[in-house]
Order: C-alpha cells, then structure tokens, then sequence
C-alpha cells in the first residue's frame, strides 16, 4: 500500500493517471454515439497501450530492442550524408563556417528514405512487418482487416501512403473505419520524417516507442469517438490483398525518389510560409498588445494545464505548451526544432516526444481530404465532414501516448 503511494506521488504520476481519465472523457464527450461505445474494445486497447510501454521502458529485453532499432537508423544517416556529401561537397559538413544548413542536411534524408521505404515495400518487407501487426492487433480489438492493416501501416508509412494499401476498399469503408483510418494518420510520423527528427535530436526510441503505442491508442480513440454502426466489408477477418504498382526494384527506387522530392519540397515550402504568417501575427500581436502578448504566450496559457496533466513537471508546463500548441496549429515539424533547442529536463523531453509524435495539425485536414480523396473521389465528402474529428482523436492520441509513457519513465 505504502509503494502504491509513493509510487502515485513521485513524479507526479497521479496527475498523468488524471490526465489518460481525462483524455479518455473528452473522447467520450465528443463522441458521435455514446450509446455504442464498446468498453471491451477501449479497455483491451489500453491495456495494449499500457503494455507496450512498459515493455519498451521499464524491461531490458524491450528496451535492448529499440535502442538496437535506434542505432540502425542512426546508421542509416551515414549512408544519406554519402549522397549529401557527393551532391552539395563541402557545404555538407555542418563543421563548416555556414554551420548547419537545413535544407542541405535534413531535406535530403527524406529524399533517401523515399527511396529506401519504397525498395522495401517493393521487395515486401514492409508488407511483411504490417500483416504481421494487423494479424496481431485485430482478433484482439475486433476491428475490421481493412482498417486494422492501414493502421498498421501508419507506423512506417505516411497518412497519404498507408491508404494506398486499402484503397480498393475505402470506397465501401464506414464512417468508422474512415474515422479510424484517419485517425490514425495524424497520430503516427512517417518512418522518413522519424528520422529526419533523430537527426535533429529528438530520442529515436520514444519516436519509436510511439509509433507501435498510437496503434492500439488510436483505434481506441477513434472508435471512441466515431463508434461502428454498420458492419464493415472486412470484419470477418477477410484477406486483404496489398497491392503492388511498381514493376522492378529500380521502378521502385525511382519512384519512391520522386516521391521523397516532392515530399522534402513540401515541407521546406511550408516551413518557409508558416514560420513566416507567424513572425507576421506575432509582430502584429506584439506591436497591438504593447510588446506583452505573442502566439507562444497563448499557447503557453492554452496549453498549461494540457502539459501538466500527461505528467510535465510544473517548471517546464509554460514552454511546453507552448510547443504543443506549435504543434497543432502549425506542426511537429517546428514544434521539434523548438524542443531540441530548448532548455527542458530529460524526463519533459522524453515525454514531449510522445505528445508531439503525430501529423495531428490543422493543415493535415487538407493534406488528408486531398490525398485520400485522389484515392478515392467517392470519399471526399466523408473525408470532409470527418477532418475535425480526426484531428482530435490524432491530438487526443498523441496525449495518451504521452500521459501512458510518463508512468513509465
């Protein structure tokens, strides 16, 4: 009794206990039919969630794991400055006078993983490791196998990626499982964009930690929120057949290059805009309030108690939120460059990577309307009247993470 104590008290774990109650009542409160909510579901996804963390944060077994995991794709980094360093020379070398040029030393690693992911899911591994989950994960939770593999999937690919894997069958999805499917993609980072953020210096292995915990966590929120009422095409455990486009393993890399271009060129673009409008509206904040009021200040306001609740120490719950409330409004990408540069105890960063491990941004709606509605034109209306729920239940998944994880760390 007297360990159960100490153990609530010391570092605040009760308030992180507080915090997944909380969590848990604003999915309840927003859901879109209460009544159908299945509690066996949400407490077996808990669990999982719970279970996961302890593995991976308090066994050594788990731990040896994904600190293994981490230093290959640290090593991975060294093969991408390889063809950094053969295009761009010496401006490559962050030792340099010019220091470290971003678009010179991160924008390229996306480019590679691009490619590398692609060649991977050409040759099948990344099939593989996402029917393996699927498998795992769905007898479990008794979800559909359509939804339960694009989940799955969101773990190594993007939100616009991971759907190509259903897409003959989003056209037949329910609200439910196109909530999921959503859902889930603004609560997962992309294997490519994970480790532009290790190189950044973000823990690899809470990104990674993360990633494998917002599977169960976020069918737990999604189906919290947008509850099954139908009975989906794939729920009788039907096979579900990935398809492959490309044609050999030099089509692949091709093509996963490409992809990787268009996708480093997105992000520098939306960096430069966004980092820019909110220089903007903070010089007009400022200039209007008489140099005392400034978006980081709101986000800190808005944003305090959110921090405090997932288990952040009081000393740090003003910079957190912060750059929780960067995050959602702009994204993890500035959110993250933010946190390394920022003067945070060990134990606020570690779990800040957990509340921040997600594309759930305002933009995202769009990113997600416009790349699942090419995939299927029939869904775009759907997509749309499900783009505000899906960005609370990925916000609301990326917190659970975050109060889960502070138990254990």
């Amino acid at each position: 009794m007297f360990f159960l104590i100490e153990w609530l008290l010391r570092d605040n774990h009760y308030l992180s206990i507080l915090g997944i109650c909380a969590i848990l009542g604003v999915a309840y409160l927003f859901s879109a039919h209460r009544k159908l909510i299945k509690i066996k579901l949400i407490a077996i996804a808990l669990f999982l969630q719970a279970v996961l963390g302890l593995f991976i944060l308090k066994t050594g077994v788990g731990q040896n794991i994904f600190a293994a995991v981490s230093r290959g794709v640290e090593a991975i980094y060294k093969f991408a400055d390889q063809g950094c360093s053969f295009v761009f020379g010496s401006l490559a070398n962050p030792s340099g006078p010019w220091g470290f040029v971003f678009a010179i030393k991160v924008l390229p690693i996306i480019i590679f993983f691009g490619a590398l992911m692609s060649l991977l899911f050409h040759l099948g591994v990344v099939q593989l490791l996402v029917k393996g989950v699927a498998y795992a994960i769905r007898p479990l939770l008794g979800t559909s196998g359509a939804e339960t593999l694009s989940v799955a999937a969101n773990s190594m690919l993007g939100q616009t990626e991971a759907p190509l894997l259903i897409k003959n069958y989003l056209g037949r999805m329910t609200d439910s499982e196109m909530t999921t499917v959503m859902v889930s993609g603004m609560a997962h980072l992309s294997g490519s964009i994970l480790a532009v953020y290790g190189l950044m210096g973000v823990p690899i292995m809470h990104m990674l930690s993360a990633s494998i915990m917002a599977i169960p966590g976020a069918i737990l929120i999604a189906k919290m929120l947008t509850p099954e009422t139908k009975t989906p095409e794939t729920m009788g455990g039907e096979m579900v057949e990935i398809p492959r486009d490309t044609k050999n393993v030099l089509d692949a890399i091709s093509s996963g290059t490409s992809d990787g271009l268009r996708l480093a060129v997105n992000i520098a673009a939306m960096l430069v805009a966004f980092i820019s409008l909110m220089a903007l509206v903070d010089a007009l904040l400022s200039g209007l309030s008489g140099g005392w009021l400034t978006l980081n200040v709101i986000f800190a306001k808005l944003f305090y108690g959110v921090a405090y609740l997932i288990g952040i120490p009081a000393s740090d719950c003003q910079a957190a939120g912060t750059l929780l409330g960067q995050k959602l409004v702009i994204n993890e990408f500035v959110a993250y460059g933010n946190m390394v540069k920022t003067a945070l105890t060990p134990r606020t960063v570690s779990i800040l990577t957990y509340a921040l491990a997600g594309f759930s941004n305002f933009s995202c709606i769009g990113i997600q309307i416009g790349g699942i509605g090419a995939i299927c034109p029939s869904k775009r209306e759907t997509l749309t009247k499900l783009g505000m729920r899906a960005l609370l239940g990925g916000t609301l998944t990326n917190l659970l993470n975050a109060a889960i994880a502070s138990l254990f760390i």
